[in-house]
Parts: structure tokens; sequence; C-alpha cells
């Protein structure tokens, strides 16, 4: 069991992100800032950019639907906006979800490094 204890200490120790940064002391912003200095960055870098393609495509057409006369055009430029304005949605919740994954893995490791520190000082 010490062996353990032992492992995990010596493991969070070597994670300075626990340590210097608190979910208590953060706002989204600086969340949303720590997503691209993790291990997935470049899937954040990738959704964020489809993100911003999506909102600008979806803007596209919703100006070409305003503008259209012709009814069928209507309906072509409506589904456009539609299905990019879901795309976006979708690329948006991921987005969330994939920051509300990080901080329950920053939680877990934090109990990790009290449980590991009542540990060590039971032991003594």
């Amino acid at each position: 069991m010490k062996n353990i204890n032992q492992k995990i200490l010596e493991a969070l120790k070597d994670d300075e992100a626990a340590h210097e940064f608190s979910e208590e002391q953060a706002n989204s912003l600086q969340l949303i800032g720590q997503s691209f200095k993790g291990t997935f960055r470049l899937s954040f870098a990738v959704v964020v950019s489809l993100q911003l393609i999506f909102a600008g495509f979806a803007l596209y057409c919703a100006c070409h639907l305003v503008k259209e006369v012709d009814v069928g055009l209507k309906i072509n430029w409506l589904a456009g906006t539609l299905s990019t304005v879901v795309a976006f949605a979708i690329a948006r919740i991921w987005f969330f979800m994939e920051l509300n994954r990080l901080s329950v893995i920053r939680e877990v490791k934090r109990v990790a490094l009290q449980i590991s520190f009542l540990a060590e000082s039971y032991q003594k």
C-alpha cells in the first residue's frame, strides 16, 4: 500500500500544472487557454478553426438567403445556413465537453494528491 501511495505522490509532484492551476481561481478564458497547452492542443486548434469556418459560411449563406428572390434557391441557401449552424453547434458542444473532461481529470488528480498526503501523514 505504501508503494502505491508513494508512486502517486511522485507522479503528481511531477505534474506542475496540478499545483500551479486551481479550478477555484480559474475563469473560462483561463480554462480555454490551458486546453491549448495540453496533449490535445492540435485537436483543439482544429476544432476552433472549424468553428470559425462554419460561422463564416453560415453568415455567407444567411446573407445570400436574405438577398435571394427565387424560392427554390432560397430553400437551398436556407439548407446551407441550417447545416452550417448545426455543424458549428456540434463543434462547440465537443469543445465544451472536452473542457469539462479536462476539468474532471484535474479534479481527480487533485483528489489523488490529497489522498496520498493523507495516507503519508497517517503512516507517520
